[in-house]
């Protein structure tokens, strides 16, 4: 990237920073007249040397009305200066803080909420740890810069101009020699910082891979432990950290070299000063001692702000990198998300119809092709088939997980995809393969479609799914905490809670994933029981393995490579003896061996 685009991109995203510091435009200026008067006050401080050293050492004629001058005047007013200063500078930096602490709690929520609204594509493609990074590592670097980079930048600016401006008002030519130092002491401060800033980039990418990392060992720890794989994390572990610690140190061997040289140019600049304003005091008398206290105690106060300007722009490329990271995130556009003129649907009516739908989740390879059919209001269609043939995706289609890469899904004759997406969730209730629950109550988790729902309502719920006899024995009833995606109880435990939770939603259409998969032959009886209740008037997408499951459904979709291939009702479609037949003949067979070799 050429250097002028890659200024001009920098500027966009600091810009694109600051801009999130408009809502407190008040405290902003607060802030800035705190530095403005700490500015101020510091320069007349170092100011004061002059009178304060010329009356204590220079002669004169009235020596008694120096030391007047000098305790009821001069002294007086330094302190009061100095303590101007200091208050100031309180409210400098608590300002800059609260305002660092407000920019990056906003930047937080937004791409969380953000999170929130992308496509289930994007996560498919993402690392949950990775993504967590974000929100956590990134966002805390950009609070430590803003803080850093807004305030003491600030700051130091004003400073250097204020005690600029003193130096040239002492003596203009001897200004010139010791602010000559700054342009030169610029160049390492640019050239090592963008070193930094492509460091720190990369640095947070493999800490992102990190922080991935050990999510997912230790979300799969059962798995690790079970085959013996420690000594295989661990090694890996440690070549991402290894890799992290190597990024790390280019760009802390640009700062090393940057501080060094920029402290040894001000070192030449002052000691310069030093002799030349010798040699005008010894010789040319020029110079006297006051104006040379002065000016000495002024550049000194300078010459660390240039320093300070150094550690600046390497917090500013830390805080770029970040920024560019978490905007990259808050750019993403969700193709799929509400069109302006989306209508809101009701609770369905007629019918679920697909009219030649296909999908494809990597372009070229289809996952659907040309599917088409209709769900009536009431009716219970199952799904089965062969793994991998396209039954989860059909029904992820539904509620707008994924996007029909052609053809149309309509609701009642609307099509969804110009519908609210909100409106078209809010009637449907899903129980998935996988069951996914919150490191919360049991009460809290049943209630999650529902968080007002009374306790009454919650009860019946987990007494519906056969959940609620279970859960009056485990230690604190509904009030229980059961881990980390219910890491707490059994598999059909956690299955019961999550039909709980559909059943207390009580949406007008149900999608079953595989809901009775986890659990054990009793378990699997009493909770049929109640999905049998429940889909009796509500219409129902159910995805089966266990084909003895869906022997009552109203009409079996047989799905294979994409395709409907067979559909009829259970004794139809066993008499037909096509693939269903063949599959069912299967997995009675295996039930058949089953018992007997048992």
């Amino acid at each position: 990237m050429p250097e002028s685009s890659g200024f001009k991109h920098s500027l966009k995203l600091y810009l694109r920073l600051l801009a999130y510091l408009r809502p407190y435009r008040l405290r902003v200026g607060l802030a800035f007249a705190c530095m403005v008067l700490s500015a101020a006050s510091t320069t007349f401080v170092m100011y004061q040397f002059k009178p304060l050293i010329n009356g204590a050492f220079l002669q004169t004629t009235d020596p008694a009305e120096v030391y007047r001058r000098l305790l009821y005047f001069t002294v007086p007013v330094t302190f009061l200066a100095a303590l101007l200063r200091a208050l100031s500078g309180y409210g400098q930096d608590y300002l800059n803080r609260y305002l660092g602490q407000r920019v990056v709690q906003r930047l937080r929520n937004e791409l969380y909420v953000h999170f929130l609204q992308l496509p289930m594509s994007y996560f498919n493609a993402q690392r949950t740890g990775g993504l967590a990074s974000r929100i956590t590592s990134d966002v805390q670097i950009l609070q430590d810069s803003m803080i850093n980079v807004v305030g003491q930048g600030t700051y130091s600016g004003l400073m250097v101009g204020a005690l600029a401006g003193l130096l040239i008002y002492l003596d203009w030519r001897l200004a010139f020699v010791a602010l000559v130092v700054f342009p030169v002491a610029l160049y390492p401060i640019f050239r090592y910082g963008r070193k930094i800033r492509h460091a720190s980039g990369e640095g947070q990418q493999i800490l992102s891979d990190l922080n991935a990392q050990v999510h997912e060992t230790l979300a799969g720890i059962r798995v690790v432990k079970a085959f013996g794989m420690e000594h295989f994390e661990r090694r890996k572990f440690q070549d991402t950290n290894d890799k992290f610690f190597a990024v790390t140190m280019q760009a802390n061997r640009a700062y090393a070299a940057s501080s060094p040289i920029v402290e040894s140019i001000a070192t030449v600049a002052l000691l310069v000063l030093i002799v030349w304003m010798s040699y005008r005091s010894l010789f040319l008398h020029d110079l006297t001692v006051g104006d040379f206290g002065a000016f000495i105690v002024a550049t000194a106060t300078l010459y660390p702000y240039l320093k300070m300007f150094n550690g600046l722009w390497g917090n500013i490329q830390h805080a770029l990198a970040s920024a560019e990271r978490c905007f990259d995130i808050l750019d993403l556009v969700d193709p799929w998300k509400d069109l302006p003129e989306a209508v809101s649907l009701g609770p369905l009516k007629k019918a679920v119809e697909f009219k030649g739908v296909s999908f494809e989740y990597v372009p070229g390879h289809p996952v659907l092709r040309d599917v088409s059919f209709t769900i009536r209001k009431g009716e219970v269609v199952a799904l089965v088939g062969p793994s991998g043939g396209g039954k989860s995706t059909l029904a992820d289609l539904v509620p707008r997980f994924y996007q029909p890469t052609s053809g149309r899904i309509l609701w009642d004759g609307r099509d969804i995809s110009k519908a609210k997406v909100s409106s078209l969730r809010a009637h449907i209730g899903i129980v998935t393969q996988e069951t996914i629950l919150f490191h919360d109550s049991i009460l809290k988790n049943i209630a999650y479609g529902r968080p007002g729902a009374s306790f009454w309502d919650v009860q019946e719920a987990a007494k519906a799914a056969y959940a609620k006899e279970f859960i009056q024995n485990t230690p604190h009833g509904f009030n229980t905490l059961i881990g980390e995606r219910g890491v707490k109880l059994s598999g059909g435990q956690r299955q019961r809670l999550a039909i709980a939770r559909a059943i207390l939603k009580n949406p007008p259409v149900l999608i079953l994933d595989e809901a009775t998969s986890a659990l054990d032959t009793q378990s699997e009886q009493l909770v049929q029981k109640a999905l049998n209740k429940l889909m009796g008037h509500r219409t129902t997408l159910v995805i089966a393995h266990r084909l003895s499951t869906v022997r009552k459904a109203d009409r079996i979709l047989v799905v294979d490579k994409g395709r409907i291939l067979e559909q009829g009702r259970h004794t139809a479609l066993l008499t037909k003896g096509g693939l269903y037949a063949k599959l069912y003949k299967m997995q009675f067979r295996d039930t058949t061996q089953g018992h007997v070799e048992s």
